[in-house]
């Protein structure tokens, strides 16, 4: 089965390659699954299975909002994090920041 991103072999336009600054949130998800990984969690073909797997209206989302997608719902079944642990601490921290205004 042929899933939402597989574009092997479709006609394709061009690359974009312009740059855009990585968001510090992004840069944290990326040291935190490093670090999963590094510990022995998780592999990078586990989180690829949940990237490949997003439905079309969440892959259709920037690069790293589909990270953290996956990342979520990996961790899940990993039973290290549910998603409501997840959203709940992601909630105090912005609150912590709004605060910090």
């Amino acid at each position: 089965m042929r899933r939402h991103h597989d574009m092997g072999g479709n006609p394709a336009g061009p690359i974009e390659l312009d740059e855009v600054p990585t968001e510090p949130w992004a840069k944290t998800l990326t040291a935190v699954f490093g670090a999963v990984r590094e510990k022995g969690l998780s592999t990078v073909d586990e989180l690829r299975r949940h990237l490949e797997d997003l439905p079309p209206e969440v892959y259709d989302r920037g690069y790293f909002q589909r990270w953290a997608e996956a990342a979520c719902d990996h961790l899940e079944e990993k039973g290290l994090l549910t998603r409501a642990e997840v959203e709940a601490r992601m909630e105090t921290i912005k609150a912590e920041l709004e605060a910090k205004k």
